[in-house]
Protein backbone atom coordinates (compact mmCIF):
# COMPACT_ATOMS: atom_id res chain seq x y z
CA UNK A 1 0.00 0.00 0.00
CA UNK A 2 1.27 3.43 -0.82
CA UNK A 3 1.86 6.13 1.38
CA UNK A 4 -0.74 9.23 0.77
CA UNK A 5 0.81 12.41 0.85
CA UNK A 6 -0.21 14.65 3.16
CA UNK A 7 -1.84 18.02 1.70
CA UNK A 8 -0.60 21.69 3.38
CA UNK A 9 -3.71 24.05 4.50
CA UNK A 10 -3.29 27.09 5.26
CA UNK A 11 -4.28 25.87 9.20
CA UNK A 12 -1.82 23.61 11.13
CA UNK A 13 -3.08 20.35 10.60
CA UNK A 14 -2.43 16.22 11.96
CA UNK A 15 -0.40 13.58 9.40
CA UNK A 16 -1.20 9.85 10.27
CA UNK A 17 1.15 7.52 11.58
CA UNK A 18 1.85 6.03 8.49
CA UNK A 19 3.14 9.49 6.51
CA UNK A 20 5.24 10.04 9.95
CA UNK A 21 6.87 6.59 9.45
CA UNK A 22 7.27 6.58 5.64
CA UNK A 23 7.92 9.63 5.20
CA UNK A 24 10.34 10.94 8.31
CA UNK A 25 14.07 10.61 8.02
CA UNK A 26 15.99 7.84 10.41
CA UNK A 27 18.35 10.49 10.96
CA UNK A 28 18.87 14.17 10.60
CA UNK A 29 22.38 15.21 9.55
CA UNK A 30 24.13 17.67 8.23
CA UNK A 31 25.94 17.59 5.14
CA UNK A 32 28.11 20.17 3.33
CA UNK A 33 25.38 22.72 4.85
CA UNK A 34 22.32 20.58 3.58
CA UNK A 35 20.13 18.36 5.78
CA UNK A 36 19.93 14.67 5.37
CA UNK A 37 22.72 13.31 3.08
CA UNK A 38 23.72 16.15 0.46
CA UNK A 39 21.99 18.76 -1.99
CA UNK A 40 21.01 15.86 -4.25
CA UNK A 41 18.72 14.62 -1.99
CA UNK A 42 15.89 16.59 -2.64
CA UNK A 43 12.81 13.91 -2.27
CA UNK A 44 13.95 12.91 1.61
CA UNK A 45 14.11 17.38 2.36
CA UNK A 46 10.85 17.92 0.49
CA UNK A 47 8.87 14.92 2.45
CA UNK A 48 10.09 16.36 5.75
CA UNK A 49 9.14 19.99 4.83
CA UNK A 50 5.51 18.72 3.58
CA UNK A 51 5.18 17.00 7.22
CA UNK A 52 6.21 20.34 8.72
CA UNK A 53 4.37 22.32 6.58
CA UNK A 54 1.07 19.83 7.08
CA UNK A 55 1.67 20.36 10.76
CA UNK A 56 2.43 24.28 11.09
CA UNK A 57 -0.08 25.13 8.62
CA UNK A 58 0.87 27.59 5.18
CA UNK A 59 -0.23 30.63 6.97
CA UNK A 60 2.60 29.77 9.90
CA UNK A 61 4.87 29.23 7.13
CA UNK A 62 4.85 32.15 5.16
CA UNK A 63 5.07 34.36 8.15
CA UNK A 64 8.67 33.13 8.35
CA UNK A 65 9.49 35.12 5.13
CA UNK A 66 11.04 38.63 5.54
CA UNK A 67 8.18 40.83 4.24
CA UNK A 68 10.34 42.30 1.21
CA UNK A 69 9.75 38.50 -0.19
CA UNK A 70 6.36 38.80 -0.48
CA UNK A 71 6.47 42.31 -1.59
CA UNK A 72 8.33 41.60 -4.50
CA UNK A 73 6.62 38.58 -5.28
CA UNK A 74 3.08 40.16 -5.11
CA UNK A 75 4.25 43.36 -7.20
CA UNK A 76 4.81 41.23 -9.84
Amino acid sequence: MQTTLPVPGLEPQPITLDQYETLTPERLELWSGYLIYGPEYHDERRNLLLLLLTNEGLEAAVRLAPWSCGERRFAE
